[in-house]
């Protein structure tokens, strides 16, 4: 890491005079990152969210059939690739009610951190615990937000709130098949009682080292990177908003993620990105937070 900064030292006071200067983000917004203590291993664990939960049941009455009417203030918000526009219509400071502020006040618990990205439902995506999935067919109609406590195969334990007598409401529903993005609602006794719920998009916590925006840490980034830089040392630094112009991309999101200006993403001629690549380990990344109080 060392022999990183001592290659593009020069080049980076450089460039963060040009871009304090110049550019949307400030050189004292981009030295300075914040990282939650939560890593994505840890997120994983069925029973770090069982404890969680368990918490928030005690100290915060989120319980079934518990009344709960709050709203909640968004933090930062990206779609997939860093786009500025979001699927909700939400971002930094848009007040949520109903499900969206239930499942984001869990959210933002459990990850602890505010900042997160949205993702089109495929069939083929799989739902981790913690996501907040928007299912309905239209974004400008009803939708609701259900918060997943638990994956089991094609099952998941889900809180939401019932729009209308805001009422929290704990579900089972269930993919109706691997490669489908409609869900089947069960009872207690694992009958189907309602059919073709339609998954629209998913809300997940940036991870650091996602340089390519898609949600996971993985050998896409290398490639990612190897695209957008090159493969020669000598071409580092390239700042954020010479990669993503900041007026479609929330540029800002994607700094924190990169460790720029400084590009503390390891470099080598191979493209290592983030400890954990290096050592072939998966699921040791932090999620992003966008200042100190989340």
């Amino acid at each position: 890491m060392k022999s990183i900064k001592s290659r593009i030292a020069a080049a980076a006071v450089a460039a963060t005079a040009v871009v304090s200067a110049a550019q949307a983000i400030t050189a004292s917004a981009w030295e300075t990152f914040y990282y939650t203590t939560v890593t994505q291993a840890y997120s994983q664990v069925p029973y770090n969210m069982g404890q969680f939960i368990k918490g928030a049941s005690r100290y915060n009455n989120i319980n079934n059939g518990a009344s709960w009417n709050k709203t909640v203030t968004s933090g930062a918000v990206c779609r997939s690739g860093y786009y500025k526009t979001t699927y909700s219509g939400n971002n930094n400071g848009t007040q949520l009610t109903g499900s969206q502020a239930l499942a984001r006040e869990l959210a933002e618990g459990f990850f602890g951190t505010k900042t997160f990205m949205e993702k089109i439902i495929y069939g083929s995506t799989a739902i981790e615990q913690g996501d907040q999935i928007r299912i309905g067919t239209s974004r400008s109609g009803s939708q609701k937000t259900l918060f997943v406590a638990y994956v089991n195969g094609l099952e998941i334990d889900t809180y939401s709130l019932n729009n209308s007598t805001h009422k929290i409401e704990r579900t089972t529903y269930k993919k109706k098949n691997s490669s489908s993005y409609y869900l089947q609602r069960l009872n207690e006794n694992g009958t189907v009682v309602e059919d073709n719920i339609y998954m629209d998009f998913l809300i997940r916590p940036v991870k650091e080292y996602d340089l390519n925006g898609d949600g996971v840490v993985n050998n896409s980034d290398k490639t990612w990177l190897k695209n957008k830089i090159g493969d020669q040392p000598s071409y580092y630094p390239v700042d954020v908003n010479t990669l993503l112009n900041p007026s479609t991309y929330s540029s800002e999101i994607f700094a924190r993620v990169a460790h720029a200006n400084e590009w503390k993403v390891e470099y080598s001629t191979y493209y290592t990105v983030g400890f954990c690549l290096a050592q072939g380990t998966a699921g040791d990344f932090r999620y992003v937070k966008m200042n100190a109080n989340g």
